[in-house]
């Protein structure tokens, strides 16, 4: 009976407007820099770091905000020369550096996260656009979208960097535009998706053997892919269709790759331009962000945000579930909790993170039970 009893006031309290627990809803925004973009989260879930990526040239606006997730408040913005354009930050295991990635430039700028001052540089990208760690932390797999040297889209490498020396110590060739990259949970396959030209169907997938430092296989059937993520039991591969960088066509589904047999499995119809993704740490659900934003004006002019939402996938049954999560303008990136409990997102033309409450998996299979 006590139980039943505490049930039914867990149950009284999800319900009311006044409390913090309710799940999967904005409980506040945090105001940062300049659009921002990547995020990540200290190993002890205390601080979040994020990438302002400046792209309206704010002299001194390419920047790192730090904020402390007890206060969800900025304590920290750091500047540095070496800061071109920032795009996505990737914490070490032990969480005592970020490293930065300079999409606009060759560069990747190393922060030491007990004082968080830029410490160095790793030098010899082009436009990297994404870093991954393997699980021993002896090396970075970084992609080379194409920046200053090949152009913007049209990079063709991953750079492996030993992160004793931070030195480029080898490169492999990818598919065109490798936009985003994730490492497989024991480290012996590095995903990397080419973006390609936004085209539906045209963008591809290639599979990196860390062993041999080989491209082992290419998984075709991609629409401008953008970002993906592996499950925690290495199964399966969660990759948004985001469509053209020029916005048409628009994407508006997710492809989910066995990834025992590295096929396309499922495709999942979310919301317009999705874009960030992350997987809970029991692997049962999928987060989406939405970017859902359009040029307006003539020659890629007057960018203008529709509503920034967020989609909750099932792994399960890759059915997308209820709610839909409104969130700020341009949702670009979402990044989990360790015990994922909290999702923050960022909110690229809003200039803020907005901070999502999440509950356990045991809410989400009661609201969305039939």
């Amino acid at each position: 009976m006590k139980i039943f009893k505490l049930f039914l006031t867990f149950i009284f309290l999800l319900n009311s407007k006044l409390t913090p627990f309710t799940p999967n809803r904005v409980i506040t925004t945090i105001p940062v820099g300049d659009t921002p973009a990547g995020s990540a989260i200290t190993p002890n879930n205390c601080f979040l770091y994020v990438a302002n990526n400046n792209n309206d040239g704010i002299p001194g606006g390419d920047s790192v905000s730090v904020i402390n997730l007890q206060t969800n408040s900025v304590i920290k913005t750091i500047s540095d020369p070496s800061f071109n354009q920032p795009y996505t930050i990737t914490i070490n295991a032990s969480g005592t550096r970020a490293y930065v990635t300079n999409s606009n430039g060759s560069t990747v700028t190393i922060i030491d996260t007990s004082t968080n001052n830029v410490i160095g540089t790793i030098t010899g990208f082009d436009g990297p656009s994404g870093f991954v760690i393997t699980p021993d932390g002896k090396f970075a797999y970084v992609n080379n979208y194409g920046g200053p040297i090949a152009g913007s889209g049209n990079g063709t490498t991953v750079s492996i960097v030993n992160l004793s020396t931070n030195i480029i110590v080898g490169t492999i060739t990818v598919g065109l535009a490798p936009a985003s990259l994730a490492i497989t949970p024991d480290g012996s396959f590095v995903y990397v998706i080419n973006y390609v030209d936004g085209n539906p169907g045209t963008g591809t997938i290639s599979i990196i053997k860390t062993s041999s430092n080989t491209v082992v296989g290419t998984i075709a059937g991609f629409s401008g892919p953008f970002q993906i993520a592996i499950t925690p039991n290495g199964k399966f591969a969660y990759v948004t269709n985001f469509g053209s960088n020029n916005f048409f066509p628009v994407g508006t589904t997710v492809s989910v790759v066995d990834l025992s047999s590295n096929t396309i499995s499922a495709t999942i119809k979310v919301g317009t331009q999705p874009s960030g993704i992350a997987i809970t740490c029991d692997g049962r659900f999928a987060y989406v962000t939405n970017y859902n934003t359009l040029y307006l004006g003539p020659n890629f002019t007057n960018l203008t945000p529709g509503i920034g939402t967020v989609n909750i996938i099932d792994t399960c049954t890759n059915k997308v579930l209820c709610p839909v999560i409104i969130v700020g303008a341009s949702p670009s990136n979402i990044t989990l909790t360790s015990n994922s409990s909290r999702a923050y997102v960022s909110d690229y033309s809003a200039n803020n993170v907005s901070v999502v409450n999440i509950l356990d998996s045991m809410w989400l299979k009661i609201c969305n039970k039939k």
